[in-house]
């Protein structure tokens, strides 16, 4: 089983920072893209900064760097290992008045050896296309999923510890050419469901579909700061 990945984050068109932080098979990025072919593994992860200010883009990128450095992803403690992580941010932010109180979202997607892993907290989201099927894997963990911008109830950082890991969803198989969307709530805030189900199913490899989505937010206005990670299976 193998994989190909295209990714963007972008601060928009009205933002003055970029509060996302993604991760793709190592790399951390603030700004820019990425394209990989022909992956054997896949640890991916978007991570938005909450709170509109720059202590946001703190928060993602202390919890990915995190990742990044110190994770070796096995199913039996990176549960726990978030948990630390968390109580590392809370304490770091404790510290320095600046970044008091910074949190962030956190979602992504570890494949290895065949075993998919999801990791979801907050309001960033997941999505698989299959076939004709564009449909959502994540659920927000708001306090209402029908308001517009309702405030989220989990989160990594903030004061107190508020992370509830949600373990509620597993994929039981997956098919060639199945294609993973992870993005932060910039994009469907700049495009609706519709949009992004026609630019997934168009007869284009990944890069210029992750290009194309990128293209469309920044038409659309992306007043957010907007990030996705595109995972495809190739074989």
């Amino acid at each position: 089983m193998k994989f190909n990945i295209s990714a963007f984050t972008h601060v928009g068109t009205v933002r003055e920072s970029n509060q996302d932080n993604i991760l793709v098979n190592g790399q951390l990025l603030n700004e820019g893209e990425v394209h990989l072919i022909d992956q054997v593994n896949c640890i991916c992860f978007v991570a938005d900064g909450v709170g509109g200010n720059k202590a946001g883009e703190f928060a993602s990128h202390f919890i990915l760097e995190k990742l990044k450095s110190g994770t070796d992803f096995s199913f039996s403690n990176v549960e726990q290992t978030l948990h630390e992580i968390n109580e590392q941010l809370i304490k770091e932010s404790k510290s320095n008045e600046k970044i008091k109180g910074t949190a962030t979202t956190l979602t992504g997607l570890v494949i290895r050896e065949n075993i998919f892993q999801i990791i979801h907290v907050g309001d960033s989201q997941m999505w698989l296309m299959r076939n004709d099927m564009f449909f959502k894997i994540t659920s927000d963990q708001v306090l209402d999923e029908l308001e517009t911008n309702s405030p989220i109830t989990s989160y990594f950082g903030g004061m107190e510890s508020n992370l509830k890991l949600d373990t509620n969803f597993s994929i039981h198989e997956t098919l060639t050419d199945d294609i993973f969307l992870i993005c932060t709530d910039g994009l469907l805030k700049s495009l609706n469901q519709k949009i992004i189900k026609s630019i997934m199913k168009a007869d284009k490899d990944l890069e210029t579909k992750s290009k194309k989505i990128l293209e469309n937010c920044l038409q659309a206005g992306a007043e957010d700061n907007t990030s996705i990670i595109l995972i495809q299976q190739t074989n």
